[in-house]
C-alpha cells in the first residue's frame, strides 16, 4: 500500500524520523520489497526497464533494516547508455551482518567484503557505529552481483584505530588477499604523501569484481585552488585545461569539489570531480537547495546533460507512506550527487546519483 504526502511533510523542520527498525520489518522485509513498492515512480528516463532485474537481484541481499540508503548511477547525456550501476549504504545492523559471511555466494569478492567488515568493527571504540561510511556498489548485469567496497577514511577520527600505516600493511593486503604489489603500495603511499597536511577527508574503492589491481582514492577536502598543483605532484598525466574548465564552472554551486582518482602503479589519466553539499542528502534536496539548479545549467551548458533526464531528476524527490506487513513507514526518494568523469583526452561524461531510503515515522506499526 502507498499513500502520497507532500514533501514539506517529510522534509520540512522537526519531523521524527528513525533510523532503527523493528524486528519484523528486518525479518521479513528485503530492500527488494522497497524497490518494488518505488518501481512505478521510476522514470525510463533514469533507469532502463532491462537494468531492473539487475538492481532487484541486489535488493535481494540484505534486509530492509541493513541498508541506509539504495542508491543508483545514471549517466546524463542524451543517448548515452542507461545500464544503471547500483550501490547499499549499509546500516550498523547490515555491517554486523556482513561479518558472519552469510551474504552473497562465497565468491573471492564476498569473502574479501567479510574480511573488511570484521577488521573495521575491530578498530573502532563503538563496532560497526560508522557502517555509514561503507558502501557496496555492483556493476550492472552480471550473472550474480559482485560487490566492489568504497568505504570513508579519516586518520585523526578519535574512536578509530586505524592509522595509515595499518591501512597500507594490513587493509589494504587483506583486501588483495595477500597479493597488495610493492608498485601499487609505493604509488598510494605518494599520492598520500603528496597532500597538504590539513586534508583527512577520504574516501577509498576497491573494485573487487573487476580484474584490475587498483585503488580508487576519493579526496573531498583539498581545497579547490590546491588540485592542480597537487595533481602535478603525484604525475598525474591527464588534461589540464579541461579540468581547470568544469572545476571553474562547478566552483560557484558547490560546498567543496573532491577528486577521485585511480591508482594502478601510476595514477590514471581519468579522473572524477564531484561538487557536493556538506548538508545531509535529505536536507539538501533541490526543492531545498538551489545550487543544484545553478549546477545543472552548468552541465547542461557542456552538453552533459539533457533536458529529460534534467526533468525526471527534479522529479525524482518525494517520499510515500508504505506499508510491510503490519509495520508502515516512509519511503523517501531523493538525489545523492553528481559527478564528471573527464576520459585523457579531455572528453567528459556526467553522473547523476539518486536513490530510496526506508525510515521509520513516529507512530507507524499499526
Amino acid at each position: 500500500m502507498i499513500v502520497g504526502c507532500d514533501n514539506a511533510t517529510i522534509y520540512g523542520e522537526g519531523v521524527q524520523l528513525h533510523t532503527s527498525y523493528s524486528p519484523s520489518v528486518a525479518t521479513k522485509t528485503t530492500v527488494a520489497d522497497a524497490l518494488a513498492l518505488v518501481q512505478p515512480l521510476l522514470p525510463s528516463e533514469l533507469m532502463a526497464p532491462n537494468c531492473l532485474s539487475h538492481a532487484h537481484k541486489v535488493a535481494s541481499l540484505l534486509p530492509l533494516d541493513a541498508v541506509s540508503f539504495f542508491g543508483f548511477e545514471t549517466r546524463l547525456a542524451e543517448g548515452q547508455n542507461l545500464s544503471t550501476d547500483c550501490a547499499l549504504n549499509l546500516s550498523a545492523s547490515g555491517a554486523e551482518l556482513m561479518t558472519s559471511g552469510n551474504v552473497g555466494h562465497g565468491s573471492d569478492a564476498w569473502k574479501k567484503v567479510t574480511d573488511f567488515y570484521r577488521l573495521w568493527a575491530q578498530t573502532h571504540s563503538d563496532p560497526f557505529a560508522d557502517a555509514s561510511a561503507t558502501w557496496l556498489e555492483f556493476d550492472s548485469n552480471p550473472q550474480q552481483p559482485e560487490p566492489n567496497l568504497m568505504f570513508g577514511y579519516w586518520p585523526n577520527e578519535e574512536k578509530c584505530d586505524r592509522p595509515w600505516q595499518w591501512m597500507q600493511d594490513k587493509l589494504f593486503p587483506a583486501l588483495f588477499l595477500g597479493d597488495y604489489s610493492e608498485p601499487l603500495k609505493k604509488a598510494v603511499q605518494t599520492c598520500y604523501d603528496a597532500l597538504p597536511a590539513s586534508v583527512g577527508d577520504f574516501q577509498f574503492g576497491l573494485m573487487l569484481a573487476r580484474p584490475i589491481q587498483a585503488i580508487r582514492l576519493c579526496i573531498f577536502d583539498l581545497p579547490t585552488e590546491e588540485m592542480i598543483p597537487y595533481l602535478r605532484r603525484i604525475g598525474w598525466q591527464g588534461d589540464f585545461k579541461s579540468l581547470e574548465k568544469y572545476l571553474e564552472a562547478f566552483a560557484p554551486y558547490a560546498d567543496f569539489i573532491g577528486l577521485h582518482l585511480d591508482i594502478a602503479g601510476p595514477v590514471l589519466p581519468h579522473i572524477g570531480i564531484e561538487p557536493n553539499f556538506k548538508s545531509g542528502s535529505w536536507s539538501r534536496q533541490p526543492h531545498r537547495e538551489p545550487r543544484w539548479h545553478g549546477l545543472f545549467d552548468q552541465l547542461k551548458r557542456f552538453d552533459l546533460m539533457c533536458d529529460a533526464k534534467h526533468k525526471a531528476l527534479l522529479d525524482w524527490g518525494g517520499h510515500q507512506q508504505v506499508q510491510y506487513g503490519a509495520t508502515a513507514g516512509l519511503l523517501l526518494r531523493g538525489l545523492s550527487h553528481t559527478k564528471v568523469v573527464l576520459a585523457p583526452d579531455g572528453s567528459a561524461i556526467a553522473k547523476a546519483y539518486f536513490g530510496i531510503a526506508h525510515r521509520d515515522s513516529e507512530g507507524s506499526s499499526t
